[in-house]
């Protein structure tokens, strides 16, 4: 509900433009919220065959 009265608040008319999508702050946190808790490429785990010095 939020992400969409900032749309309405910011976009004028029904394209939205590149300048417009950049005032979308609130759209940004949710999608990067989104991303981190639903991650779009698998999580590959390592493990480790041999000892490593550093």
């Amino acid at each position: 509900e939020k992400v969409r009265d900032e749309i309405n608040q910011v976009v004028e008319g029904e394209d939205i433009t590149i300048t417009e999508l950049a005032n979308l702050k609130y759209l940004e946190m949710v999608i990067k919220e989104t991303i981190r808790l639903f991650p779009v490429g698998p999580i590959m785990p390592r493990s480790v065959t041999e000892d490593l010095e550093l």
